[in-house]
């Protein structure tokens, strides 16, 4: 265990929530085709990867897809968990939902913090353009890892330093094939990260 790390801690109440429909759809949707490019997914070791999240209109809370639920093509609204508080010093998040928060929801909680204009965050995996992009984009420190408080705060200064009209995408340097990016809705969000993959495919 890396020293000075804080386990992370779910407060879970396992209940049903209900997302609008056109909201879950609209999740479903743009969700779909991060997974169909592989952005989203699973492991042959069967360990799940990727989130997608949005803010609630009242922005005091967040959806964002539960824990080892990046297997699944599709999802059911039960497949969703609902983020009403997180501390970061603490390395914990308050949730309910079917499904409970992973710890990738801090850094989700990271950006809505530092950005109140964003409305939604996706992490993704690709290491090919996760090593393109490192240290190319705003960058986090190699020597911090995934699920510790200096994790979250690294994404937070990142997501406040970035100028206005620079792309909204953070890389992960301590967490190999991560990758964050995020706008003003989630068509923004998704795009942002799908046109970065299309545009150096092929390069």
């Amino acid at each position: 265990m890396t020293e000075g790390y804080i386990k992370f801690q779910c407060n879970w109440v396992q209940k049903e929530i209900r997302i609008q429909e056109e909201l879950f759809q609209a999740l479903e949707q743009e969700r779909s085709q991060l997974f169909k490019l592989g952005l989203i997914g699973m492991y042959p070791d069967g360990i799940g990867y990727g989130n997608i999240s949005v803010k609630s209109a009242e922005n005091k809370t967040f959806i964002i897809t539960g824990s080892a639920t990046g297997q699944y093509a599709h999802l059911k609204q039960s497949h969703f968990a609902s983020v009403s508080g997180y501390n970061f010093e603490e390395n914990s998040v308050t949730c309910e939902g079917m499904t409970r928060a992973s710890a990738e929801s801090l850094t989700h909680a990271a950006v809505y913090e530092a950005l109140p204009e964003v409305g939604a965050v996706v992490h993704v995996h690709c290491l090919w353009l996760w090593e393109k992009l490192l240290n190319n984009y705003p960058t986090t420190s190699e020597e911090i890892e995934y699920g510790t408080p200096e994790m979250a705060y690294a994404v937070k200064n990142l997501s406040c330093s970035l100028a206005p009209k620079q792309k909204k995408v953070i890389v992960m340097g301590g967490h190999r094939e991560g990758i964050l990016a995020f706008g003003r809705n989630l068509k923004e969000a998704t795009s942002t990260i799908i046109n970065l993959f299309n545009q150096n495919k092929n390069d």
